[in-house]
C-alpha cells in the first residue's frame, strides 16, 4: 500500500511573501498544497502597501495568513 504525505493538522494552511517593489511592498498570500505539501504562492491573492504604513502592512500579513487576503 502506498503512503500519501498528511498534511499535519497543526500546519498553518497559508503563509505569506513579501516583495519590496520601488517605495511599496508587495504582500503575496501562499496556499498549502500539493504532495509533499508546500507554499504556493496565490496569483490571485496580493495587495500594494506603502513602505511607510505600518498598520498596512501588518494588516496585510496578517491577512494573508489567515487566508482573507
Amino acid at each position: 500500500m502506498k503512503s500519501q504525505t498528511q498534511i499535519p493538522s497543526d500546519q498553518p494552511k497559508f503563509g505569506a511573501r513579501v516583495y519590496r517593489l520601488a517605495g511599496k511592498f508587495l504582500v503575496k498570500q501562499t496556499d498549502l498544497r500539493g504532495t509533499p505539501p508546500e507554499y504556493v504562492i496565490n496569483e490571485q491573492r496580493e495587495r500594494h502597501v506603502s513602505v511607510d504604513d505600518e498598520a498596512a502592512i501588518a494588516a496585510a500579513v496578517r491577512d494573508a495568513v489567515s487566508g482573507k487576503l
